[in-house]
């Protein structure tokens, strides 16, 4: 049955996509890095508003008219939203009010949250999965990627440092590290965590001469993120390897053969890990930890900042204190090395603790739900064309830096696009 209205809300979906994959992330607004995390949220938030405006008018206009679509619902698609109804819940009781909806300056309220759940249904309902999305992502972050090799070189190509600054200035002229188009270094891993899977395992997978090629961006992000020095990145990609590996491999024998093997260096790591003789360093802080020894200092005081967050998780476990209300209960501060200011911490940095402060343990635990559903998905769909086995290892990488990670709208919502391809309903 031929369904113009439906065909239409498609064509819309998939510029969407193409938008958010491949020019999304080189938007960074007109005034330089200070305001890159509004400028980014309102190129979302617009992009995602306008698209869904236009899409469901076109599935009105389609039923008026008679035609008939009755998209797959699964799984993922109900434990995500029970996870948006008890962001909405949590919002409707805190003591926060109207501060939950936009959440502050980091733009984490619950209009964000609910954004990324329209991307998520309408994406896989409406969206399909195609290899141009791959290479929108393999051109975008090629040119992230090498505007951070010209701010590596000392250069500023597109004025984004304050004036007489460059890279090397951070923590001293301003106060972070910012590289590339997406911004802080922590943000700019997040990207490529997403970004470098990706390309990786479609190029291996794909059989097409050109798609190869995608092997060039994919060099160049692990290059950056190298760069970037941020440990999330680094542990996010080798439990990729380790968890993405198998699953990618197209033969049942060769998949649990890889997978018997990421299970042995898996615990022959932890077994590493838990007589590492060092006294400093990632691996070192790693070991304490697997000892039940987590300092202040460790992960840049990450390890300050989960143990103030965990007691404030348990004020309010139920239903968490609003979404975006994170930053406003943390008492954590530094003085900063820029003209000796006052560094206050406005996240979590961990995106699950952050859900548990926020919106509580039901929220958590419908999201974690959504990821195992859509593991499933991956696993069951690794054979159904390259696409598939891409898509889940990206989300497995990303998902693991968000352990570390700050979880904003600079790159959450090409997560949230990823992950809705993945459950896409059509080939």
């Amino acid at each position: 049955m031929d369904l113009p209205f439906l065909d239409r809300a498609r064509w819309v979906t998939d510029k969407f996509i193409l938008l958010m994959l491949g020019v999304f992330p080189l938007f960074v607004g007109f005034q330089g890095y200070d305001n890159g995390t509004a400028s980014k949220f309102w190129f979302f938030a617009v992009a995602t508003g306008v698209w869904a405006a236009v899409a469901g008018a076109l599935l009105v206009c389609g039923l008026l008219a008679g035609e008939r679509y009755s998209p797959r619902v699964r799984p993922a698609h109900i434990a995500i939203g029970v996870f948006l109804a008890a962001g909405a819940v949590s919002a409707a009781a805190s003591e926060y009010g109207t501060v939950c909806l936009v959440g502050g300056n980091r733009y984490d309220g619950y209009l964000t949250t609910a954004l990324y759940g329209v991307i998520f249904y309408g994406v896989s309902m409406l969206g399909r999965p195609r290899r141009r999305y791959v290479w929108a992502l393999g051109l975008s972050s090629a040119i992230c990627c090498a505007i951070a090799v010209a701010q590596l070189f000392g250069l500023d190509p597109l004025g984004f440092y304050p004036d007489g600054t460059n890279y090397y200035d951070k923590f001293i002229a301003y106060n972070s590290a910012f590289l590339g188009t997406i911004g802080n270094t922590g943000l700019l891993a997040a990207y490529l965590c997403l970004a470098a899977p990706l390309l990786t395992v479609y190029a291996a997978l794909s059989g097409k001469k050109w798609d190869r090629a995608l092997f060039l961006p994919a060099a160049l992000d692990l290059g950056i993120l190298a760069a970037c020095d941020v440990d999330a990145g680094a542990v996010a990609l080798a439990g990729c390897v380790l968890i993405a590996g198998p699953v990618t491999l197209q033969k049942d024998r060769a998949a649990r053969i890889a997978g018997c093997a990421s299970a042995g260096v898996t615990l022959a790591g932890l077994g590493t890990l838990w007589f590492w003789p060092g006294r400093s360093g990632l691996f070192y802080e790693m070991s304490q930890v697997l000892h039940g020894h987590l300092a202040d200092e460790f992960g840049s005081h990450r390890g300050q900042i989960w143990k103030q967050g965990w007691r404030l998780f348990r004020e309010h476990p139920w239903l968490g204190t609003g979404p975006g209300t994170t930053g406003l209960r943390f008492d954590i501060q530094w003085v900063s090395e820029v003209r000796h200011s006052i560094a206050h911490v406005r996240n979590a940095h961990n995106v699950y603790l952050g859900y548990l402060m926020n919106i509580g343990i039901f929220g958590l635990a419908a999201y974690l739900a959504a990821m195992g559903c859509s593991a499933v998905t991956w696993i069951r769909r690794r054979k159904e064309g390259p696409l598939y086995p891409a898509l889940g290892a990206a989300l497995v990488c990303y998902f693991i830096q968000d352990f570390f990670g700050l979880g904003l709208s600079l790159t959450a919502p090409m997560a949230w696009v990823l992950w809705g391809l993945l459950e896409t309903d059509t080939k």
